[in-house]
């Protein structure tokens, strides 16, 4: 993913001219996974983050479809599932999340989707056109994914445990006002509830069965409930990991383990501007920012991480942007007009302003996003 390719693109920046190792399950070279929802029919190369000649001219070497099942962090060896075993000098662990699958009835059949490689997201597209598919979970990924099929497919359902999408992210008002253009686009929401069965003819997916009795009619259905770290492998390391499984990291990037080092959606580090709080951000900008990070402590260049994480994601050519860090938030101010989907919110905690989205409403979260770098403090009476 990005952080390791960044990491290593790094280092040779930096003038690191020893052997680099990438390892992945993928059977792809590096590519921007979070556009597989934005643009499903993406073929990998379109959304390969370098060409093949690039790992060539940097002599990067990708070993891909290889899977790493432990770390000896005695003998600095990692371990892959067939027995082949590689040592390491410096050893960076970037294995982003795996996704979380339904626990119900009818779970194994045909037709249903994580999408989590581009041949997932071309199958999924393929299965859908003209076709009935019911999405699970309003998370991004879910809801970008229902934005992408409205148009191909025959009816686009969305199941949610929340009453509103994005409830806990952007706040309630935000969530309903996206709804209400999801809506618009033909989506239809079934909300606080959650699927009970998956039903099957000749072993494919034809409905969807929710707890609260409704049965939604089903040719493919895509599972966006969330992830966990994909870190099982570590477990008897002596790498620290805390208890939902994130890898615990400096402002170095450094785990426990001198030389060990993690980066992307799998770590709980310490954000600047929340006064070092450990957090988890799985966003694109920040596993860019890991993995560079990384890299400069690699070769002992001493730099501590202080980003503002910053996402962005487009639905209906609408994009909301975002920037800070708002869990815990206590209230929202909103500026403009949710109807006509320009505005933007800010998220507060006490009296101080956390984090920043808006619509149509540029570039103002690129500037509170400046102000938050330069460690300065916005107050809800400023933004009053």
């Amino acid at each position: 993913g990005a952080a390791g390719l960044v990491c290593a693109e790094t280092l040779r920046q930096e003038g690191f001219s020893d052997r680099i190792v990438m390892c992945t399950m993928d059977r792809h070279l590096p590519y921007d996974r979070p556009k597989l929802s934005k643009s499903m029919d993406s073929h990998p190369e379109q959304i390969a983050l370098r060409p093949k000649e690039f790992f060539r001219t940097y002599d990067i070497e990708v070993l891909t479809e290889m899977q790493v099942a432990a770390v000896d962090i005695k003998n600095k060896t990692a371990v892959f599932k067939d027995g082949f075993k590689m040592e390491y000098n410096k050893l960076l662990i970037a294995t982003g999340n795996t996704p979380k699958s339904l626990s119900c009835k009818g779970k194994e059949v045909e037709n249903v989707f994580n999408i989590r490689t581009p041949e997932d997201a071309t199958r999924v597209v393929k299965l859908a056109t003209s076709k009935n598919v019911v999405i699970v979970g309003a998370s991004f990924l879910g809801m970008e994914v229902a934005a992408y099929l409205t148009e191909r497919a025959h009816s686009v359902s969305l199941v949610e445990l929340e009453e509103v999408p994005f409830k806990k992210f952007f706040g309630e008002r935000v969530g309903r006002a996206v709804m209400k253009m999801f809506e618009s686009n033909r989506v239809k929401f079934y909300m606080q509830t959650e699927v009970s069965e998956l039903r099957e003819q000749e072993g494919k997916l034809k409905e969807v069965v929710l707890k609260s009795g409704k049965v939604l009619r089903a040719d493919v259905c895509v599972v966006g409930v969330g992830a966990v770290p994909a870190t099982g492998f570590l477990k008897q390391s002596g790498i620290n990991i805390d208890s939902k499984g994130f890898i615990v990291v400096n402002k170095m990037m450094q785990t426990n383990i001198p030389g060990v080092f993690a980066a992307g959606d799998a770590v709980m580090f310490p954000l600047a501007l929340r006064n070092n709080k450990k957090v988890n951000v799985p966003h694109w900008q920040m596993a860019h920012m890991h993995g560079r990070i990384a890299a400069l402590n690699m070769l002992a260049h001493g730099m501590d991480i202080s980003t503002v994480p910053y996402l962005w994601t487009a639905m209906f050519g609408k994009s909301i942007r975002y920037a800070g860090h708002g869990e815990g938030f206590d209230d929202v101010i909103i500026q403009g007009d949710l109807d006509e989907l320009k505005f933007v919110a800010f998220y507060t905690k006490s009296d101080e302003v956390v984090a920043v989205a808006s619509m149509n409403y540029d570039p103002i979260v690129s500037k509170v996003a400046e102000v938050l770098a330069a460690s300065r403090t916005i107050r809800k009476r400023d933004v009053e």
